[in-house]
């Protein structure tokens, strides 16, 4: 009975997962200008009582360009939310007990950005470039273990490309990964058009 739950519930996941796939394959339905900051104070809500659970501080936070321009884009929430909540939920189910997980936002002009900044363990160098590929899971038997369909990562690739933006992963100082979402800056404070998002933003803490 058990072996029979822990394979609907796997099979439940990655249904999940497809269907999402499968829409944000579809261009973004709903375009409305979306805070980024809310995003952000949304989704540490929603995981916060897990992180507590697993023994980690979950932080949140957003900042405004010098210019006073505030981390907004034109987009579809609903998407910028799920993308967004699976980098965090990657960092809370991966990052060491006893450390922090930062959920921050900000501006780049012509980018707005969210990142998701965690302790560890971090991504081989060698597993950098794949990490957004569909299916691609780096210790494949504790996915199985735990449901998980290799889909997260490809949808928020998915997510951003959609919104005319993209996903990248760093290393970072920690000795972990910090995640960004760059998304095109909303139109009202956007200068000039978009040009090719960088790595991580130097502002990527809270």
């Amino acid at each position: 009975a058990e072996v029979v739950s822990r394979s609907v519930a796997r099979m439940a996941v990655l249904v999940d997962d497809l269907l999402t796939y499968a829409r944000e394959g579809a261009p973004v339905r709903e375009v409305s200008r979306v805070p980024l900051a809310s995003v952000v104070d949304d989704t540490v809500a929603e995981f916060s009582a897990t992180a507590a659970a697993r023994g980690l501080v979950l932080e949140g936070g957003a900042s405004a360009a010098p210019d006073g321009r505030e981390p907004e884009v034109d987009g579809d929430r609903v998407a910028i939310r799920q993308a967004t909540a699976n980098l965090v939920a990657n960092a809370v189910r991966l990052a060491p007990e006893g450390s922090t997980v930062r959920v921050a936002a900000g501006v780049e002009a012509p980018w707005a950005w969210i990142a998701v900044d965690d302790a560890g363990p971090g991504v081989p160098p060698e597993h950098r470039e794949h990490v957004f590929e569909r299916f691609w899971r780096g210790d494949r038997q504790r996915a199985r273990a735990e449901g998980r369909s290799g889909l997260g990562l490809a949808i928020v690739r998915q997510i951003a490309e959609s919104h005319g933006g993209e996903a990248r992963l760093m290393a970072n100082d920690r000795g972990g990964s910090t995640f960004t979402l760059w998304l095109p800056l909303a139109a009202s404070s956007r200068h000039g058009p978009p040009t090719p998002a960088r790595g991580t933003p130097a502002t990527a803490r809270p």
